[in-house]
């Protein structure tokens, strides 16, 4: 658990390092976090470049939380998402052309990254916590 300063120092900071401490913490705990509404499924955002779907995730449960509330999503609900199966997901999202926004603060800033490149990094994390 997460002390409330340690959450305001995570949100503060870039979204660069945010996507490290993401790949990071969701490769040590083998989870993800995301929303999810019982009608409509996994958050989904739109990427105004592309009009692309952006699948949106964080490393706890707390920044899920707090994008929830304070991004006006109050009909969804936080839930785990096992690594091994989002790993998964990639592929499906790769053929739908769809981006991934990693960790998104509460005013919507966040690395939005492609399928293929989350997979890489993840596996270069794998990779070091092998050695």
């Amino acid at each position: 658990m997460l002390t409330q300063q340690q959450i305001e120092e995570i949100l503060a900071k870039k979204p660069e390092a945010r996507y490290k401490y993401f790949i990071r913490t969701a490769t040590a705990e083998e989870e993800v976090w995301g929303l999810v509404d019982g009608e409509e499924g996994w958050l989904l955002l739109e990427d105004d470049e592309d009009d692309t779907d952006v699948f949106t995730v964080f490393p706890k449960a707390e920044f899920a939380e707090i994008f929830k509330e304070k991004g006006g999503f109050e009909e969804f609900n936080v839930e785990v998402l096992d690594l091994a199966e989002f790993l998964e997901w990639l592929s499906d999202f790769e053929a739908d052309k769809m981006k991934v926004a990693v960790f998104p603060t509460p005013d919507f800033q966040s690395a939005v990254m492609t399928p293929a490149q989350l997979r890489t990094d993840f596996q270069i994390e794998f990779d070091k916590e092998q050695e």
